[in-house]
């Protein structure tokens, strides 16, 4: 479970992203059209119910993974937001509060995350339970309401229109509304030609799992006027200016008679009346390139907050310390008589696949000499490697696969074009790109390496 809670918590927080998004733009979309924002909130369902997102060069969510798999067993708990400034700022915060006693029996974190995978299946229960009771308690309250017509009844214990029902969803009216009723009933079906009763049910679930994150809240609140908003829309575009001023005269009727009794989380009652009515008045269709400019909107924010960033460029603690030792051991080790060896590597990318994880990336490795007080490099390598890695069932630790470097010409390039996804081809085939940076950091190894090694010899 504690695996699956750090899913979970890591596409909320990838959500959040895509959330603020919306709620940026919602205002501007809003007096476009309600459906299109409708849609938006959509695409924060899709973000955290997917299993899959593809990855794209234009995605705007700076990490899809802050929270390691692992961390509960790295040595130096870290988190990766995609923001070095705010990883800065809480991984010494983290580590230092709970990096693993070596005197004590358990990471601190392999007790706090299953509490906390806890505290949050039991809240996920409870939303479910609670939605179960309302629902329960609405039907025992209307078990007694008379059908007018088709899926349409009245009760007395109705205070305003509400459509209850996901399957045969049915509309319930209160008594005595004359020729005021029909405008409700076109509402009401509106909802149901619209799905409403499924999209609310879909979003009250996600809230239900997603629950200890306040913008999710704040999204299924706004999409429960929101989709109200859309429905008024869709039944007041027929209307001229006299049927609008009655259709909004009606809704401010049951915002008037206060609501005795709520129609619950997965029932549609009516909700932001006040601005409902604002919305009807002041309705004029939009222009056909404002229609076309939102669209647009709403295309961008799904290909740049709907896909994952390509693949990241960190590793966790162990991971990290793992490709170190392959690397290490591969070219021959760190110290090699009156010569050291330095190596660096810079990770173009990371792929996940079950327990594997691929990482490819650019290393270099050199060899100095240090006689007479002189700096020398004796021999030098920087090859594009692929390392895949396999964890172990001791979460943490890791076996290897495969250690892999490209063929000398003629074939260099047709294997990096086997090996490397065509994302990262272009980086593997870019030495240039990254020896300046991995030079210096050699030699600065060997130079602190030699200047120890002198200051013991005096």
């Amino acid at each position: 479970m504690s695996q699956f809670f750090l899913t979970v918590l890591n596409r909320s927080i990838a959500a959040s992203w895509l959330v603020v998004a919306v709620l940026l733009l919602r205002p501007l979309l809003r007096r476009v059209s309600g459906r299109i924002v409708v849609a938006l909130w959509g695409m924060v369902g899709i973000r955290l119910v997917s299993p899959f997102l593809i990855e794209s060069a234009v995605s705007l969510i700076p990490n899809a993974e802050t929270v390691a798999p692992g961390i509960m067993t790295d040595s130096v708990p870290e988190i990766d937001t995609g923001i070095a400034a705010l990883n800065q700022l809480v991984n010494p915060v983290l580590s230092g509060s709970l990096a693993p006693d070596p005197a004590a029996s358990a990471n601190p974190l392999q007790i706090w995350i299953p509490v906390c995978s806890l505290i949050w299946a039991a809240g996920v229960a409870g939303m479910v339970l609670y939605a179960l009771l309302c629902s329960l308690g609405i039907k025992r309250r209307i078990a007694a309401a008379v059908r007018l017509r088709d899926n349409i009844y009245q009760s007395e214990e109705v205070v305003s229109p509400f459509v209850l029902g996901v399957v045969r969803p049915k509309i319930y009216l209160p008594f005595g509304e004359g020729r005021q009723m029909e405008e409700m009933i076109a509402h009401e079906q509106a909802h149901i030609r619209r799905r409403d009763p499924l999209w609310k049910l879909l979003g009250f679930l996600i809230l239900a799992v997603y629950w200890f994150n306040p913008l999710i809240w704040l999204c299924y609140a706004l999409l429960c006027r929101d989709i109200e908003l859309a429905c008024d829309e869709k039944v007041i575009q027929t209307l001229d200016a006299a049927q609008r001023a009655d259709y909004a005269q009606t809704l401010l009727r049951c915002s008037t008679r206060g609501q005795r009794r709520a129609a619950g989380p997965l029932a549609f009652g009516e909700v932001a009346v006040k601005e409902r009515v604002k919305a009807v008045l002041r309705y004029r269709r939009p222009a056909f390139w404002l229609r076309l400019v939102a669209a647009a909107a709403v295309a961008a924010v799904g290909l740049c907050f709907l896909t994952n960033p390509r693949a990241t460029t960190t590793l966790n603690g162990n991971l990290s310390s793992f490709v170190v030792q392959q690397i290490a051991a591969h070219h021959r080790g760190e110290k090699t008589g009156n010569h050291f060896v330095a190596v660096d590597y810079q990770v173009l990318g990371t792929d996940q696949s079950g327990k594997e994880t691929t990482v490819y990336l650019w290393v270099l490795y050199q060899e100095y000499s240090g006689e007479n007080g002189a700096l020398r490099l004796e021999s030098s390598a920087h090859i594009p490697t692929v390392i895949t890695a396999k964890e172990k069932e001791e979460q943490g630790r890791y076996a290897l696969v495969e250690y892999w470097e490209p063929r000398d010409d003629p074939y260099y390039a047709e294997d990096l074009r086997e090996k490397f996804p065509w994302y990262l081809y272009d980086k593997a085939l870019d030495a240039e790109g990254f020896i300046d940076l991995q030079q210096r950091s050699c030699e600065d190894a060997a130079e602190e390496y030699f200047s120890a090694r002198r200051g013991n010899s005096a």
